[in-house]
């Protein structure tokens, strides 16, 4: 009997411990992934020798004050500045070739004149564009807007430059007497006519045998070895030059800006001839010099054309 009670509670301890043996283990979970950091790129130094070169900041591009202005001087200026010819830069000889060099009375003696390229504009200030910078007219002769205007003087040439450069950020001017007989030969592309741009005067220029004392609308001949319209006829154009007739016997060789004084009163020099002048006269030629003008006078047959430096 005491061997069964052992027994029994032998059975009884036994299942005691099994039940509490009894553990629940939790369910396996994967493995977080371990975060792992991107590896620092490293640039290698360049070399001294390298080609490569780091890229300069773009500079913003500078807005043409042109743009800013109302219509029609807008037009005006833009169709001026697509009309402005570059005259490249050369040596060429000065004066009437046909004049012996030696000879010391006359005014218009040969000698060799070297230049730095420039602009000129293919034709005459017009009507059109003097009334727009300027707000009026003041030509005798009010014919229309692709007319050249005239009775201006030499001031109010200097006016209308200086405020034509205000308005378009450049600098225009009047040619020099140098500038504008090199232009009116052609420049380098000269072929040596004694008109500009031929040796017949009617194909290139208005004088008094077909304009019959009136002036002519700009651009109606043919132009010169430029591109340069009516630099014989038309109407004369005022240089920037004062006028001495001993000028040209000791005139600087590179870039003369004429004298410091005129041999009567202060004339400045005008060229080119008008439709006043006869073809019998040597007015009409590229290379003829006068008397030049009082800069305050004005006359139905002198005009301008504008000339603007490169820099």
């Amino acid at each position: 009997m005491k061997s069964i009670v052992i027994i029994l509670m032998s059975c009884l301890v036994a299942v005691t411990v099994s039940a509490q043996g009894i553990i629940r283990r939790p369910a396996a979970t994967k493995p977080k992934p371990t975060a792992t950091k991107p590896k620092p790129t490293v640039r290698k130094p360049q070399s001294r020798g390298s080609s490569a070169v780091r890229p300069k900041p773009a500079h913003p591009k500078k807005e043409d004050p042109i743009n800013s202005l109302a219509e029609p001087l807008r037009s005006h200026l833009k169709k001026l500045m697509a009309d402005m010819v570059l005259v490249e830069g050369g040596t060429y000889m000065m004066g009437n070739p046909d004049r012996d060099r030696n000879d010391e009375y006359a005014k218009d003696v040969p000698h060799e004149v070297t230049l730095s390229s420039f602009y000129i504009c293919k034709y005459e200030v017009t009507e059109a564009l003097w009334t727009a910078v300027m707000g009026s007219n003041p030509s005798r002769d009010k014919l229309g807007d692709n007319y050249p205007v005239e009775r201006v003087n030499w001031y109010d040439c200097q006016d209308f430059v200086e405020k034509l450069s205000e308005l378009t950020g450049r600098h225009f001017r009047l040619p020099t007497e140098a500038e504008w007989e090199y232009a009116a030969r052609g420049g380098k592309r000269s072929r040596g006519y004694r008109y500009s741009g031929s040796y017949a005067l009617d194909e290139i220029g208005w004088h008094v045998g077909n304009a019959h004392y009136y002036k002519r609308e700009v651009g109606t001949k043919k132009p010169n070895e430029l591109g340069l319209y009516d630099m014989t006829g038309n109407v004369s154009e005022w240089c920037q030059d004062k006028l001495d007739i001993e000028y040209y016997h000791h005139s600087p060789s590179i870039n003369p800006q004429g004298p410091d004084r005129s041999t009567y009163k202060d004339n400045r020099c005008f060229r080119g001839g008008s439709f006043c002048d006869d073809e019998k006269y040597d007015e009409l030629k590229v290379y003829t010099r006068n008397t030049g003008m009082p800069p305050e006078e004005k006359y139905g047959h002198l005009g301008l054309r504008l000339a603007m430096s490169v820099n």
